[in-house]
């Protein structure tokens, strides 16, 4: 008021110093700097942490800017992955008229349309990517973002119907061999998850889904035979693997988390051992990681419930990978409290020593969507927001800016998680790989998303020149409306895609690195080398070129022969 608008404020004074007899609410509610304790005899004072707060306030004479707060000016490493995802992408199958062997007449003067002639056909050819039309337009609109990596999802339950290999969509495998194929064409790194939850089925086949689910032992072994027959189907185009991207710890079970984090040892492993010398690829996990702040910094309790609620929502899957290779001892110790004063038991399994030793180190990066922060407080305030499992209340800060979805906008929390992420697990290459907001679909200008890219990719750019974080890429989630609704960078109205402001500011992010100023050091990254279609043609079939090649030179060693023997025979007749 006194900066932006010319208040004359002369002052201000805090309500109220001690707890006291607050009117019809008597005693139930505390208002003061200082606790009393109504119940001893001389009503001992105790300083509440607001004290400490209101204290530093009055040194500082208010709120000085602070250099972590300040938005920053450097740029990215050479080499840096800026992307775009797009949960699944739009599959459309249908066969181009080139492919219809079918010879039609067109009736030009009464019915005006095509009619087929029976009984004649043409010969047939082989499918190629250009038959599908869809694929062209998403590359075209990647183009247009300068993004160097796309992230995308297949779909376990279409492409192996009965979750294993006795029926097997070889036309879905060759729509993803071909989007993947013409990524690589126009120099844009396919980054693909084998499996990805969603509501119906949680993106299972039917068979699986039916049957337990994660839950049951046999989904382990079948999403091996899945991974092992997509490395073998699209290894070829694709070198930049997830194996489970955002599972939903919430609706997860500790059952169906262990036996979800064997699948992913047991494909990592499969990768490394069988397809990683000649695909020369890698492969992780990606985990949602949204980052929870204590309501109150000074608070000791409250800093607890945070490291509860962080052990719970990440360390469950990421400290058997990333850590010692069993769950968060916090995780253990407070089940192990809880089933002590619960009707409940809530077990969560162990694993034998061998599969501590399968699980542990199967990552080559440490992969994470962040999309936002939450404050937590150990005392129960409202009974809407508490956690009565985990104990937690969980705060709404009104003065943080907030998405039509009610999801705060909180920047510095990506840095701390970031942070966070290094202080556990050391320094592991890290890729942000989704971070997004929703807009309002009825607004031509996404300013709020604009506001989060430029500010979230700040932060990440301080965790990177600040905090040394062995940050490797980011990726904006989403693609479009289509199939992200009020995510998307594209709008989707009337079967047409339009740019957002976002995008071209998220394209003059990636164009710059970051964010160079006139004191930004110079980066000179060594110049790539373009790839081209007839190159990745060539490196994927050596064996024909080979063949070929034997071909020819047996031809040249004929014709040297039929001319050598020519020439011999005519001086001999001569």
């Amino acid at each position: 008021a006194i900066r932006y608008d010319g208040v004359n404020v002369f002052g201000y004074t805090v309500w109220s110093l001690l707890d006291g007899f607050e009117w019809h609410r008597g005693y139930s509610i505390r208002r003061g700097l200082f606790y009393v304790d109504f119940q001893s005899h001389d009503k001992k004072l105790m300083p509440k942490s607001s004290v400490l707060f209101y204290q530093k306030l009055i040194e500082k004479n208010g709120f000085p800017p602070l250099p972590e707060n300040q938005p920053i000016e450097g740029i990215f490493p050479c080499g840096f992955a800026w992307g775009i995802v797009d949960n699944y992408i739009q599959v459309d199958t249908t066969p181009a008229q080139f492919l219809d062997s079918n010879v039609y007449v067109w009736d030009v003067h009464q019915t005006k349309k095509l009619i087929k002639v029976d009984g004649v056909f043409t010969s047939k050819r082989k499918r190629h990517c250009v038959d599908f039309a869809a694929i062209r337009l998403q590359i075209s609109l990647l183009q247009e973002m300068h993004v160097t990596h796309f992230h995308f999802s297949l779909k376990w339950s279409l492409i192996l119907p009965l979750g294993n290999l006795s029926l097997i969509n070889h036309t879905l495998v060759h729509y993803y061999q071909c989007f993947a194929s013409e990524l690589l064409r126009v120099n844009i790194t396919p980054v693909v998850a084998l499996w990805q939850p969603m509501p119906e089925n949680q993106e299972l086949p039917v068979s699986l889904a039916k049957y337990g689910a994660w839950e049951n032992p046999e989904t382990v072994q079948a999403f091996v035979e899945y991974a092992k027959f997509c490395f073998t189907s699209l290894g070829d185009h694709i070198k930049f693997w997830i194996t489970m991207n955002e599972p939903s710890v919430k609706n997860l079970t500790y059952t169906a988390g262990h036996n979800l984090l064997k699948a992913h040892a047991k494909a990592w492993h499969l990768y490394d051992k069988e397809f990683r010398r000649t695909q020369k690829g890698k492969i992780s996990i990606a985990l949602q990681a949204d980052w929870v702040e204590p309501a109150c910094p000074f608070s000791r309790n409250d800093q607890e419930v945070a490291d509860r609620i962080l052990a719970f929502d990440i360390g469950w899957l990421a400290e058997p990978i990333f850590g010692n290779g069993d769950y968060p001892q916090v995780m253990r110790a407070w089940l192990h409290r809880r089933n002590s004063v619960d009707l409940y038991n809530f077990h969560l399994p162990y694993f034998s020593e061998d599969e501590k030793k399968l699980i542990q180190g199967s990552f080559d990066f440490f992969a994470l969507s962040h999309y936002t922060t939450t404050l937590v407080g150990w005392e129960k305030e409202d009974a809407l927001k508490y956690d009565h499992y985990l104990e937690v209340q969980m705060i709404n800060d009104i003065t943080w800016l907030h998405s039509p979805s009610r999801t705060a906008v909180v920047p510095w929390g990506l840095r701390k998680l970031l942070k966070w992420v290094k202080s556990k697990y050391g320094d592991v290459p890290v890729y942000v790989m989704a971070n997004g907001i929703d807009d309002d679909q009825n607004m031509v200008h996404d300013k709020l998303r604009v506001y989060y890219i430029q500010n979230y990719i700040n932060e990440a750019l301080k965790a990177y020149t600040l905090d040394n974080v062995n940050l490797q890429g980011y990726f904006v989630y989403s693609f479009n409306d289509k199939t992200a609704p009020k995510y998307g960078l594209y709008s989707y109205v009337a079967n047409q895609y339009e740019p957002k402001p976002s995008t071209k500011h998220y394209r003059e992010i990636v164009d710059n690195n970051g964010f160079p100023g006139p004191e930004s050091p110079e980066l000179l990254c060594p110049e790539e080398i373009a790839s081209c279609p007839e190159c990745h043609f060539f490196r994927t079939r050596k064996s024909l070129l080979a063949f070929i090649a034997f071909i020819f030179v047996a031809f040249i060693v004929t014709i040297f022969f039929i001319t050598y023997y020519s020439k011999r025979a005519e001086r001999r007749y001569k």
